[in-house]
């Protein structure tokens, strides 16, 4: 009796075993086949993404701002926007006998030598007035154009001096600058200091140092001749490099800037 009642406990752990390991096997199933199920979808939504960024290529027309930006960039520039930039400076206050914005007397007189005539002098440069009043990156039109627009805020109209008497001028005062020149290399400082710096070191303009006031140079001096050698030959602040006269020498200015340091001292 013990005996059958062992051997049915046996049978029934077996049998409770047996429908465990069922149970787990079916489970193991259902699972393998869901990630079959899934695993052709993820593909799928993997390759969602690709197609869905594919349509952003055709956004190129950006790329064809870029030379309308180019081209406005070398635009020339407004007769105000140069007067602004290289002019006022000197034609504002008078500066070196610069005849002042709106002064119709001042220009009147200048206007009767032409268009041409003024144009060609700007360009070139006369008197205390540097070659294209010490921006050498303007164009001869955007010259003109600021001309133009000074004669017209004094409220003259330029005379004759049609394009001969323009070209005449141009080659005149070219002939004038390359005497100048030679004659500054020489080793004449003063010469090159009344062409190319007594109009702002003569009068203080735009806060430069005057010629023989010792008490303005003293601080300057002092930071030695090679700052000032490079200030003058590079430009420093409100001061043009070279002081606008970029056909001048490294060695022509350094003889300027000997000569105002004797005065100063």
């Amino acid at each position: 009796m013990r005996l059958a009642i062992v051997i049915m406990l046996i049978l029934t752990a077996f049998m409770v075993g047996a429908i465990i390991l069922g149970n787990m096997l079916g489970d193991l199933k259902q699972e393998s086949v869901a990630e079959l199920v899934q695993a052709p979808a993820s593909s799928e939504s993997a390759s969602a993404p690709q197609s869905a960024s594919a349509p952003p290529e055709p956004a190129q027309p950006a790329a064809s701002a870029q030379p309308a930006a180019d081209d406005e960039a070398d635009a020339p520039r407004s007769g105000e926007e140069v007067i602004q930039l290289a002019c006022a400076a000197c034609h504002n206050a008078g500066v070196a006998g610069a005849p002042k914005l709106g002064d119709e007397a001042a220009w009147a007189d200048r206007a009767e030598a032409g268009l041409d005539t003024l144009v060609a002098s700007v360009i070139n440069g006369k008197g205390a007035m540097p070659p294209k009043g010490g921006n050498p990156s303007l164009s001869d039109e955007e010259i003109r154009r600021s001309v133009v627009t000074m004669l017209e805020q004094a409220g003259v109209e330029a005379g004759g001096g049609g394009d001969e008497s323009g070209q005449q001028a141009a080659a005149d005062a070219g002939g004038a600058d390359e005497g100048e020149g030679a004659a500054a290399a020489g080793g004449a400082g003063k010469e090159t200091y009344a062409k190319a710096c007594n109009a702002c070191h003569g009068t203080g303009a735009a806060g430069a140092p005057i010629t023989g006031n010792a008490a303005q140079w003293e601080s300057r001096i002092a930071k030695g001749m090679d700052t000032l050698y490079d200030h003058s030959i590079n430009g420093f602040n409100a001061m043009p490099a070279k002081g606008g006269w970029g056909n001048l020498s490294n060695d022509e200015v350094k003889a300027a800037v000997d000569y105002m340091v004797a005065e100063s001292r």
